[in-house]
């Protein structure tokens, strides 16, 4: 589940911070690498998606259940 929340955080902020911030930029050239707006859109990004994962393992559930103990009654 960590390893699935790291994965969802980096593709939120990919998508904040990269590909939102160049839709939003006016002038269509960025030359500076970094800049707090695309740090900002990449924290929001992140947890936009982050948040949307929860919401989906509260209505679905987790993808992999557990294997539970069946007690068979003798």
């Amino acid at each position: 589940m960590l390893l699935e929340n790291l994965a969802v955080g980096i593709f939120g902020a990919f998508i904040g911070g990269d590909f939102v911030a160049a839709v939003l930029r006016a002038d269509g050239v960025n030359d500076a690498v970094f800049s707090l707006r695309s740090l900002g859109l990449a924290v929001i990004g992140a947890v936009v998606l982050l948040l949307l994962l929860r919401l989906m393992r509260t209505l679905v559930g987790p993808l992999r259940h557990r294997k539970s103990v069946v007690r068979r009654r003798d």
